[in-house]
């Protein structure tokens, strides 16, 4: 992860395009549609929308947080298959959790229950899941709700 930084349509193109396959059926299960419009959506929606960028600055992910605290990440296959960028996402997402914790009294969101690698990453940031929905989003597949209290 070599760094996080503020993202550009650039990013939200190349990540839509290599958008890890969990993430897909994430979205997919939640919204019912299209992962890419999903995404797409939550990006001109979102009030702070960050790049996760690799050494060479090509983005391996996205995240950021809607008006209300909604919280959200996806990314590429190259953010979870790399040790050195698995561990910087833990220490630098950490910092960036707590930073927007001044900002916002709660981060909230849901993640399917299927995303070990995003649900290991949340509870290594201090996440609380808090309620199991076993038939929850457009497809009514099973989701963790999941937050973290300033």
């Amino acid at each position: 992860m070599g760094y996080l930084r503020k993202a550009n349509l650039k990013d939200l193109n190349y990540v839509c395009e290599h958008i890890r396959e969990i993430d897909r059926l994430e979205a997919y299960y939640q919204t019912g549609q299209k992962p890419q419009d999903a995404l797409r959506l939550t990006y001109l929606h979102g009030k702070t929308n960050m790049a996760i960028a690799d050494d060479d600055d090509k983005p391996i992910g996205l995240c950021g947080v809607v008006s209300d605290g909604c919280i959200w990440m996806v990314a590429t296959d190259d953010l979870f298959t790399n040790k050195k960028y698995k561990i910087q996402l833990i220490r630098k997402g950490r910092e960036w959790v707590d930073s927007l914790l001044k900002s916002y009294k709660v981060l909230y969101n849901f993640v399917y229950a299927e995303n070990t690698s995003a649900i290991k990453w949340l509870k290594s940031l201090g996440f609380k899941f808090i309620k199991y929905h076993a038939n929850y989003g457009e497809k009514k597949k099973p989701f963790y709700e999941f937050l973290r209290i300033s």
